[in-house]
C-alpha cells in the first residue's frame, strides 16, 4: 500500500497537533502554575528573612543597651512583681541608715494610676518620720536624688525633739512604677 507523501505529512501533523493539544499543553500550564507558586513561596521566603532579620538585628541592639535597661527598670520598676513595696522600703531604711538617720516610721502616704500612652504608671507616696542630724538629712536627700530610681520629695517639715540634740523630720517622697 501506498500512501501519498502530503497525505503521510499531513496526518503526521495533525497527530503532532493532537498529541501537544492533549498532553504536552496541560503539562506546560502545569508549569506556569508551579513556577507562579514558586515566585510566590520565595517572596514569602525573602519577606520572612526580613523580618527575622530585623528582630535580631533588634534583639542584638537591645543586647548591646542591656546595663541601660536594666537601669530603666530598676527606676520604674514593675509594681506587679512587688506588691507589697518591701523592696522600696527596705531601700529607704537603708539609705537612712546609711546618712545617719533614724527611720523611725515609713507610711504608705497614697498610690494612684496615671495612663502614659499604653502603660500605666503608678505614682506611690510615702510619708517618713526621721530623727537625726540637718547634715545627715542633707545626705539622705542627695543620696535620693543620685539613685538609679525616680524619687520626688514632695514636703520636707522640721521639728525639734525634747531633750536631745537630734531633729525630727517628716519627707514626703513620691515615686512611679508601672
Amino acid at each position: 500500500m501506498y500512501i501519498d507523501r502530503p497525505i503521510a505529512i499531513a496526518l503526521i501533523i495533525f497527530t503532532i497537533i493532537l498529541l501537544v493539544f492533549f498532553l504536552v499543553w496541560p503539562e506546560y500550564k502545569t508549569l506556569g502554575e508551579l513556577q507562579t507558586s514558586l515566585g510566590r513561596k520565595i517572596a514569602e521566603y525573602n519577606a520572612q528573612t526580613g523580618y527575622y532579620g530585623e528582630i535580631e538585628k533588634t534583639y542584638l541592639e537591645l543586647q548591646s543597651r542591656k546595663d541601660d535597661i536594666e537601669k530603666i527598670n530598676e527606676a520604674l520598676p514593675a509594681a506587679e512583681l512587688d506588691p507589697t513595696f518591701g523592696k522600696l522600703i527596705y531601700y529607704l531604711q537603708g539609705v537612712a541608715d546609711d546618712n545617719g538617720l533614724v527611720a523611725k516610721n515609713i507610711f504608705l502616704s497614697e498610690t494612684n494610676s496615671t495612663v502614659a500612652g499604653a502603660a500605666s504608671i503608678k505614682n506611690i507616696s510615702f510619708s517618713m518620720d526621721l530623727l537625726g542630724e540637718y547634715s545627715s538629712l542633707e545626705g539622705f536627700l542627695i543620696a535620693l536624688e543620685k539613685s538609679a530610681r525616680i524619687f520626688e520629695v514632695e514636703s520636707v517639715s522640721f521639728g525639734a525633739s525634747s531633750g536631745t540634740l537630734l531633729n525630727n523630720y517628716n519627707v514626703k517622697i513620691v515615686t512611679h512604677s508601672y
